[in-house]
């Protein structure tokens, strides 16, 4: 299961900003508690996440998986969703904390990313109709509810890209890291740009396992997606 979401992360999460997420943050589900609360998934702090939206890109990635001719059985569909909900509370998190830091997302960038979304577009032209039909007919949102949800997602991801941006890898270990993986030095020149991004991308991933942590532990989570699924 796991190799076959390695293979298919791009489909999967087709609909997100993500960046090196995925398995990153083991471990959310030992902070993450049950309570009860209508039209939610979940509440992260007091904010509640809609179901109707967790549904919404559910449908969308399993949609994907099946355009790319993967059968959908019922333990695809249920590590999906699992998938969807614990990325929806990550970046319900960091988009938090980011804000908390002082971080932005102007509106031109929104404005950029919409105008450049080939859903929206009549052409290769931006069309307002267009745009409008798609999140209405296909996201069951005012443009207003679209917009806040692509900032907060475009929050998130410079959360992330600046946690990244602040990793720092010397020289030496580097090197240790490069002869931790294979016998000696030989081919090291040639491949040390290649195991210099494996390197930094593990420290992100600890750095990153570490942050959510914190956040979980500061901001009480409740977990009502047993509940929505059962019908309750």
């Amino acid at each position: 299961m796991i190799s076959f979401f390695s293979r298919h992360r791009r489909i999967i999460f087709i609909g997100t900003v993500t960046m090196f997420l995925g398995g990153i943050f083991v471990g959310l589900g030992a902070y993450v508690f049950t309570s009860g609360s209508v039209d939610a998934v979940a509440d992260v702090g007091g904010k509640k996440i809609s179901y109707q939206r967790f549904l919404l890109q559910v449908n969308r990635a399993l949609s994907s998986f099946r355009d790319s001719g993967a059968e959908v059985s019922e333990v695809v569909s249920k590590s999906v969703k699992q998938e969807v909900f614990r990325e929806m509370i990550i970046e319900e998190l960091l988009s938090r904390q980011a804000a908390e830091m002082g971080m932005r997302v102007p509106d031109f960038e929104v404005a950029v990313e919409i105008q450049n979304t080939p859903q929206f577009m009549d052409g290769k032209v931006f069309s307002p109709r267009a745009y409008y039909t798609v999140i209405y007919n296909e996201f069951h949102m005012s443009p207003a509810e679209y917009e806040a949800w692509r900032k907060q997602a475009r929050l998130a991801s410079k959360f992330k890209q600046f946690v990244y941006s602040n990793i720092k890898t010397t020289p030496e270990e580097l090197t240790a890291y490069y002869l931790a993986k294979n016998k000696d030095l030989k081919n090291f020149e040639k491949e040390k740009d290649k195991y210099l991004d494996e390197l930094s991308r593990d420290k992100f991933a600890q750095i990153a396992n570490y942050l959510l942590k914190q956040l979980t532990m500061r901001l009480e989570i409740k977990d009502y997606l047993k509940q929505r699924e059962q019908g309750q």
